[in-house]
């Protein structure tokens, strides 16, 4: 039975080594490498903000649990051991990536960091969403953007089920807990097939257009309704005659004649195509197109959201 530990000998390093596991914190690390940088206690001591005392416990503490003897001290210098110095290097290397650690932690939790699910509603806001994602990715390089466009039939743009982060849209939409900023308004046109005895007009009202067979997007709900000016129509019912997803099938219905639809502004001047005329609907409230988050946004939802308001806001002092 050994009734004594000697330091010098090494054999409380080794008792302590083999009859407990070998724990080690940030702070006796940081200790080891702020004295083996400076190879003196009172300027580590310093440097870490501890006093003299306490970091040479610490030292003495990690030596034990280690099972080695860190530096050589006297009351004139402080050197590494041949361990010491070996093991300065691995503590180093592990103090560095403890820092990116907490560096990829900090930007993950405020949104420096990640994955961003976009969703846009086809043909909203055709001409500023990619200055908005070549901006944002400016700002946030290590975020990796999702992006995914929908059609008529989900003019939530993924927002109701969770599948994106934020949407690009045009309300109404019926999704409780969404908040909405507008980026910009327009006017609506309706969709006429060449020929028709409204196609030459400069202007139509509503009234022109409720008794015309009319084309929907699938489904039922606010967002149907508002394309199809049910507002508008009192008792009466639209004539849907044709449901379609894309502006490709709506166009495409409008110009074989089977019958008109109504759309935002924008649509003539990215989708025109021969066969349909887009004239200006005198006396319906503009539509929007806007940026929307969930109840409980991330902030790079939020960051996303900030950006795309302020382009849009240049774009519109233009």
């Amino acid at each position: 039975m050994v009734s004594k530990w000697t330091l010098d000998g090494k054999d409380e390093m080794r008792h302590t080594l083999f009859m407990k596991p070998i724990t080690i914190d940030l702070r006796q690390l940081r200790a080891f490498s702020g004295v083996g940088t400076e190879l003196n206690f009172m300027r580590a001591a310093d440097r870490l903000c501890v006093s003299q005392p306490a970091l040479s416990q610490t030292i003495r503490q990690l030596e034990l649990r280690l099972g080695v003897r860190l530096f050589e001290r006297n009351t004139h210098k402080v050197t590494l051991t041949e361990e010491g110095a070996q093991l300065l290097k691995t503590a180093n290397d592990i103090l560095a990536k403890i820092e990116i650690l907490l560096q990829e932690a900090q930007d993950l939790a405020t949104g420096r960091q990640g994955t961003l699910r976009v969703g846009y509603l086809i043909g909203a806001a055709v001409d500023l969403v990619p200055i908005i994602l070549r901006k944002f990715s400016e700002q946030f390089p290590a975020v990796k953007l999702s992006l995914k466009e929908y059609d008529f039939s989900t003019p939530d743009a993924g927002l109701c089920d969770n599948s994106v982060d934020v949407a690009i849209l045009r309300p109404p939409i019926e999704v409780e807990g969404l908040t909405y900023f507008t980026l910009f308004e327009e006017g609506c046109v309706a969709c006429i097939p060449e020929g028709h005895p409204l196609a030459n007009r400069t202007a139509v009202s509503v009234a022109d257009l409720v008794n015309e067979p009319i084309i929907a997007a699938p489904g039922q709900g606010a967002w149907r309704d508002y394309w199809i000016a049910t507002a508008y129509r009192g008792k009466q019912r639209a004539a849907i005659v044709h449901e379609a997803a894309t502006f490709e099938g709506e166009l495409q219905a409008v110009a074989a004649g089977i019958g008109i639809s109504i759309t935002a502004e924008a649509v003539s001047k990215f989708y025109n195509r021969p066969g349909v005329k887009f004239v200006t609907i005198s006396d319906m409230a503009s539509c929007e197109v806007s940026v929307a988050l969930p109840a409980l946004p991330t902030m790079l939802a939020q960051s996303f959201a900030s950006i795309a308001r302020s382009i849009a806001t240049t774009k519109a002092s233009c």
